[in-house]
């Protein structure tokens, strides 16, 4: 299939309306779903490389349709993904952070009904070397979990790891199997110099400590201590 048929039911999220229609249609469907009825549905991924509208306007993606559908595609499966509204990812950052560096995101579908669906994403991207250092010494002076991205993999870089999730319907499934493969494999071909990231849940710790990184100390974001993470 053409990859870019996953976004063809997704509305432009600058119709507010229909988006957010489509966010909450979205969210009862994947509540439908049990464990006996997602081991045989098909599914598949889409990757923010796959937007090659590069726009040199001065709106850059935002002026693309297909960013649009893909950064609406990638908020949905994090709600579904995060139980709790405290772990969720605020739109606005989730804004700045896939358009600075949307190849590496990743959104995973399944289908159901005629229609594909978002159940879970993966991202990551590069951070600044003193951002790296100020989550590996000094946790106890961050004071949210906003990560600037530099914009650029050059030789060894340092990359803060955004989310890896999937809606608990799909764990322990071939889906979610797959999507650390690609997760894993991606990151590691950039040979990083260092990887950060900070956990909201059980399963983000099980991930950290996959990647061998350490727990340097938490974060206290809105009532929620979660926990900050390096390599050694």
């Amino acid at each position: 299939m053409n990859p870019a048929d996953l976004l063809k039911h997704v509305p432009d999220f600058t119709l507010w309306k229909e988006a957010q229609d489509w966010i909450e249609l979205g969210q009862e469907k994947i509540k439908e779903l049990t464990s006996q009825n997602v081991l045989n549905v098909p599914f598949a991924y889409f990757d923010g490389n796959q937007i090659n509208e590069l726009s040199q306007n001065p709106f850059g993606l935002y002026s693309s349709e297909l960013w649009r559908k893909f950064v609406l595609a990638v908020f949905l499966a994090d709600l579904v993904s995060y139980p709790k509204p405290s772990d969720r990812v605020n739109f606005e950052r989730l804004l700045f952070v896939v358009h600075n560096f949307p190849q590496g995101f990743r959104t995973w579908w399944v289908q159901f009904n005629d229609f594909w669906w978002p159940v879970g994403y993966t991202g990551w991207y590069p951070m600044l070397e003193t951002t790296y250092n100020l989550f590996k010494n000094s946790p106890e002076k961050l004071k949210d979990r906003l990560v600037v991205s530099n914009g650029c993999v050059d030789n060894h870089p340092y990359l803060y790891l955004f989310n890896y999730s999937v809606a608990a319907v799909f764990k322990k499934s071939d889906l979610t199997s797959q999507l650390m493969q690609k997760y894993v494999k991606d990151i590691l071909a950039t040979q990083p110099a260092g990887l950060a990231c900070i956990t909201v849940s059980e399963d983000g710790v099980r991930v950290a400590e996959q990647f061998e990184l350490i727990y340097r100390g938490d974060l206290t974001f809105h009532g929620s201590v979660e926990g900050v993470y390096t390599t050694k």
